[in-house]
């Protein structure tokens, strides 16, 4: 009876291990061979006002990165970012309560970063019903990390934009999410 426990625990194991195998990718062997670095002291409001309202406002947009391998070849981007924003509920005399989800927009060549972790429209989530008393009255520093492969077509230049948004998940009656400042470094691999 011990010996089929034990066979059974190993087979549950070996299939837990596949599944968590499929959903990392490992990318190894890249050399560095460049770094841009950027920053933005802008103040930037994604906000809306009505339930299950969503909203966008572009930080940065149109840097150019360039991946110098040949055209027809490939480069990883690991696109490091840190913003100090504040989250909440678009209240003008002030409220307070759980905050709606915020998330950062990654874009590279105007589409997700193929490896990411972002969904399909570059959103990588970085706040959930986070408990807030007015809006912009905590900031805090919100790092977020994505890799992008690249491939050179006509160009080994390659355009990457950045956002910010919130969007009232639960009958709030809006959202609103602010970035005050934003330092981005992008680093450019080849296999």
């Amino acid at each position: 009876m011990r010996r089929q426990t034990l066979r059974i625990a190993f087979a549950v194991a070996a299939v837990l291990t596949a599944v968590t195998s499929q959903a990392q990718t490992v990318i190894s062997n890249e050399t560095l061979v460049s770094t841009t670095f950027v920053v933005s002291k802008d103040i930037v409001t994604a906000k809306c006002f009505r339930a299950y309202c969503h909203a966008k406002a572009n930080i940065l947009s149109g840097i150019q990165v360039a991946c110098p391998a040949a055209i027809g070849q490939t480069c990883t981007f690991q696109i490091s970012l840190d913003t100090k924003a504040s989250v909440g509920l678009p209240c003008p005399n002030g409220c307070s309560g759980a905050a709606p989800t915020s998330f950062f927009q990654f874009l590279v060549d105007g589409a997700a970063p193929t490896i990411g972790p972002t969904n399909e429209d570059g959103n990588y989530i970085f706040a959930t019903n986070v408990r807030t008393q007015v809006p912009g009255s905590s900031r805090q520093s919100y790092p977020a990390t994505v890799l992008a492969g690249v491939t050179n077509s006509t160009s080994n230049n390659h355009t990457i934009a950045f956002g910010l948004g919130c969007r009232d998940d639960l009958d709030y009656g809006g959202c609103q999410t602010t970035s005050y400042w934003s330092t981005m470094r992008v680093d450019v691999f080849e296999p």
